[in-house]
């Protein structure tokens, strides 16, 4: 057992104290409406939260004062949110910078590809900008880029990501899939590009998808490709048939495509089934 574990376990053991009531909690939020997405719910309740985590949900208050009381005021209290798809370089902020515009508002982690940096820096640059974000107030996931260059022959880049780069990052913690996939990737049987799909499941981890504009016998060859989600959808009927196929659909509102109106619009209208929805906002 090394160090690290054994300040866990000393940590784990307040958790459980404060879950008890045997030592006070670091923070109550107290007549909050709590959201509750396992449930399907909202409860009014008293959040307790000992070493950043959330310990206790019950509507009696704790005995021992807790160090910190935040009155809801019978606000909804909801989980973090999460940015399943986002190009971080378009938001012209540096990561912390960031930090001030979305965490205010609820977001708490990003998915990121960052294929603009990873075009003009290659490899090195990538592994520069990792090292910072474990100190950020919201949490940083990598969508390792699969399009290094984004358009080979075509372009002067100052990096590129082969297959022997896209597996080191696929090895990091950090890393939670391959990048969106382009179809002409597909169409062509790109030996580079499926290898990557390769690599990313091989590590039990998933192939973003971009499926734009696709349908029939081309979107069912890309999902049997291995491609795992589509943020391109534009109307409610693509959004449909990507769930019929099991892919997951990102519904994009960014600075130029919004497409929230029209595809909630249709789920809400047709009752359709949500846990394979999510939310980002691309660029």
């Amino acid at each position: 057992m090394n160090e690290r574990d054994m300040e866990r376990l000393g940590e784990l053991k307040s958790e459980i104290g404060a879950a008890y009531d045997r030592e006070p909690l670091d923070l109550l939020v107290k007549d909050a409406q709590l959201v509750n997405v396992y449930s399907g719910e909202i409860v009014a309740t008293n959040i307790g939260i000992k070493n950043r985590r959330v310990v206790t949900i019950s509507p009696t208050l704790p005995q021992r004062h807790p160090l910190v009381v935040i009155d809801g005021e019978h606000n909804y209290a909801i989980p973090g949110l999460i940015d399943a798809h986002v190009h971080i370089e378009t938001t012209l902020l540096t990561p912390p910078a960031l930090a001030e515009v979305i965490v205010p508002r609820g977001t708490t982690a990003l998915l990121i590809d960052p294929m603009e940096i990873s075009n003009v820096a290659g490899l090195d640059g990538l592994l520069a900008f990792i090292e910072g974000i474990d100190r950020l107030p919201y949490r940083i996931f990598i969508e390792v880029s699969s399009r290094v260059p984004t358009a080979p022959g075509l372009e002067t880049t100052g990096g590129a990501l082969g297959v022997a780069e896209t597996e080191r990052l696929l090895d990091l913690d950090t890393a939670v899939s391959l990048g969106e996939l382009d179809p002409a990737k597909i169409d062509t049987l790109s030996d580079e590009h499926l290898l990557k799909i390769i690599a990313a499941h091989r590590r039990g981890k998933i192939a973003n998808g971009h499926a734009i504009g696709l349908e029939g016998v081309a979107l069912q060859a890309y999902a049997a490709a291995g491609l795992n989600d589509d943020h391109e959808c534009v109307t409610f009927d693509e959004l449909q048939v990507r769930l019929e196929l099991g892919l997951g659909v990102m519904v994009r509102e960014g600075s130029s495509e919004r497409n929230v109106d029209a595809l909630i619009g249709g789920v809400v209208e047709h009752g359709t089934e949500t846990r394979n929805i999510m939310f980002c906002t691309d660029d």
